[in-house]
């Protein structure tokens, strides 16, 4: 079987290694930004991975011989699965190699953005003291409230009771309303659910507006759940106490972040950290083994872990 890997994906040496005796396989290692290399890249193909690339409606039936989509990561909102689906190619994901890593940042970010840690260094680099300024808030006996509930959601919960906070949670299957009053409840409100027509703007101005003026929103899921302008108004105008953003709804693929990025990085009352919250060794390690896993079913033709 042909597969291709057309745009970097971080792979132990040894696991390139494996992936290439696995038949004949191309791997591409730079990150770009152009529909018409994509294509190129995977002509003839009948597995290819997406690990940074959108894959549209277009770039899937440029590839008649495409069985296999396999995605190495959680999310799957990168590809058309509609158009993926209805030429019958199987869509893959790899849905527990970086849920420690993402569970441990989200606390992390709980700390940093309740603590004021980053404003707090970024006072004392600049030459000044005063121990007064910087008052935060005790997580002991806070409800955090969280919106998904898989695998991150639950290690999240875990490590949360450990610190003595009182865990609430909603899925797909909540009812609105329970949802809104989940939101209304919490003191911090963390996301951990995918990116689908769904769920896109499910935080919206109603829904932000029901967060009490001394709560937290943090957001390692994907940014499009959010609405973004929304989300600034209630920041600037302290609606809310603050946020912790690792996703954003237009991230580049590298290079400069753009004015809107900027906007939530230049307020006082908001963490924001350019999706790095899957990127640990160990993540890495465990992504190795699990897409290799994933491929080599679909070889077998029994694919795993299929989101469509």
């Amino acid at each position: 079987m042909k597969i291709v890997l057309p745009d970097h994906i971080d792979l132990l040496e040894t696991d390139r290694a494996t992936l290439q005796r696995l038949g004949e396989v191309t791997i591409y290692d730079d990150i770009v930004d152009d529909e018409a290399v994509l294509i190129d890249r995977i002509q003839g193909a009948e597995l290819i991975t997406a690990a940074w690339m959108h894959l549209s409606d277009r770039a899937i039936r440029s590839s008649p011989h495409l069985r296999y989509i396999v995605l190495p990561a959680v999310g799957y909102d990168t590809v058309d699965l509609e158009a993926a689906t209805a030429v019958g190619i199987t869509v893959c994901n790899c849905p527990t190699h970086n849920a420690s890593a993402v569970a441990e940042y989200t606390i992390a970010l709980i700390f940093a953005v309740t603590r004021r840690l980053l404003e707090a260094n970024a006072f004392l680099k600049s030459g000044n003291w005063n121990s007064e300024r910087f008052k935060g808030i005790e997580l002991k006996g806070k409800k955090l409230g969280l919106i998904g509930y898989g695998g991150i959601g639950k290690q999240v919960a875990a490590r949360a009771t450990a610190l003595g906070m009182e865990v609430n949670h909603a899925t797909s299957r909540t009812p609105a309303e329970d949802l809104d009053q989940l939101i209304a409840h919490s003191d911090i409100l963390s996301l951990h659910l995918p990116l689908n027509p769904h769920t896109q703007h499910l935080i919206d101005a109603r829904r932000l507006s029901l967060m009490q003026p001394s709560a937290y929103l943090i957001n390692t899921a994907r940014g499009a759940i959010v609405d973004q302008p929304a989300l600034l108004s209630a920041l600037k105008q302290k609606r809310i106490a603050g946020a912790a953003l690792d996703v954003f709804e237009h991230e580049p693929i590298a290079g400069t972040s753009s004015p809107e990025i900027m906007e939530f990085v230049r307020l006082d009352n908001v963490v924001a950290t350019p999706h790095i919250a899957y990127n640990t060794h160990e993540m890495m390690v465990k992504l190795g083994k699990e897409l290799i896993e994933t491929i080599a079913a679909c070889l077998q033709g029994k694919p795993i872990n299929v989101v469509n």
